[in-house]
């Protein structure tokens, strides 16, 4: 007895732009980190604000003992006062060189040592000024006070510790918005994204340059990142390149070091044939795909797979529009098998943006990741 026509699904290979990029895995960091520090040397009295609280720029954190410097400041506003009393004198002693001058009273060398005494009292005016601006600084810094706004971490010194520049750190502030967010991009990515710019099938949208971040359950997060780094190298230890991208952070969802994921936006793979990921097998020969003759009949097709896309993986060889594609029943089939196909329709990944052509470079971001992949083919 004849066996009934195996029923599969099929799809029918149709060129179409597509989005590619897929998902990364990425790491939140602060994007300014601040270590504290002391800048003079006394005995810490006071911790001033709430440990892993939230400050503000300019919030006073520590108070180290003011005294001596009190005292220093004083000291240097006695010796101004000194210079200027100097000064007032040479200027007097001055004047009077002037009017005896002119009627031989003195000598000229007199009256050149009288205004040379009067340079030195000026100069000697300034040096004070200089010492009591240093005393103040010192003064001012025994008010240890927010560089940045963030979230502090704890004290790293408790009060009634001598701290000074050999012993400074005080506390760390993390500024948690925006957020930073480093990424490793496989370089095969960074291959295959070469070869369609050099073939002219790669395209961008003017937002290109967005990412979106995953939390959970593929929950995505509600805002938008972009980058605005991209190494200019593939580290050799793990095959990737490293972007950095920045998040805003209002509400404090994401916290440094916390892992995520992270999806690309805005690249495009144009005049591309894209199948179902489950209609692709593996076999001796490589990998290869089954495809419905004129006659309804199973064929083998060897394909050579591009990069993943939004709906499955890009087929660059071995498929030609208008094939018909088994996608599912495909473990049943044998080649030359007579089936009954069902046409599925195709699913395709409509942007709202019009994509912008790329001949041979792409935006800076990109540019360097052209940079990474001539360094990778170097190294191999």
């Amino acid at each position: 007895m004849k066996n009934p026509p195996l029923e599969v699904n099929v799809v029918r290979a149709v060129e179409h732009s597509v989005p590619i990029g897929g998902q990364y895995p990425g790491r939140a960091v602060g994007s300014k980190e601040v270590q504290v520090r002391a800048r003079v040397e006394g005995i810490l009295l006071s911790r001033t604000y709430t440990e892993g609280q939230a400050v503000a720029v300019g919030q006073p954190l520590f108070e180290i003992d003011a005294a001596p410097f009190k005292v220093a400041l004083n000291r240097a506003k006695a010796q101004l006062a000194q210079a200027n009393a100097s000064l007032s004198a040479a200027k007097r002693r001055w004047q009077r060189a002037q009017e005896l001058i002119k009627t031989n009273a003195i000598s000229v060398r007199e009256r050149d040592d009288t205004e040379s005494d009067l340079d030195f009292a000026k100069a000697a005016v300034q040096l004070a000024e200089a010492e009591v601006q240093a005393a103040q600084i010192n003064l001012d810094y025994t008010h240890v006070k927010a560089p940045i706004s963030g979230i502090t971490s704890r004290e790293a010194v408790s009060e009634g510790s001598l701290v000074g520049p050999e012993n400074s750190l005080l506390t760390t502030i993390t500024q948690l918005d925006p957020l930073w967010v480093n990424v490793s991009i496989p370089d095969k990515l960074v291959l295959g994204v070469r070869r369609m710019i050099d073939r002219g099938e790669f395209a961008f949208e003017e937002g290109s340059r967005k990412v979106e971040i995953l939390l959970g359950q593929d929950e995505p997060y509600p805002y938008m990142g972009q980058v605005n780094f991209t190494e200019s190298a593939i580290d050799r230890r793990t095959g990737t390149v490293q972007l950095r991208a920045i998040i805003p952070n209002p509400d404090g969802i994401l916290l440094p070091g916390q892992f995520l994921r992270v999806q690309l936006h805005g690249l495009m793979s144009l005049n591309s044939i894209v199948v179902p990921a489950r209609a692709v097998l593996q076999g001796a020969q490589g990998s290869y795909v089954y495809k419905v003759t004129e006659d309804n009949r199973a064929e083998i097709a060897n394909v050579t797979l591009g990069m993943e896309a939004a709906n499955g993986v890009i087929i660059e060889e071995g498929v030609k529009p208008g094939d018909l594609i088994v996608v599912d029943g495909v473990a049943r089939i044998q080649p030359g098998a007579e089936l009954a196909p069902k046409e599925l329709p195709v699913e395709e990944s409509p942007s709202n943006v019009e994509p912008q052509l790329i001949s041979k470079s792409i935006d800076v971001e990109n540019s360097d990741t052209e940079k990474a992949s001539d360094i990778e083919g170097d190294g191999k």
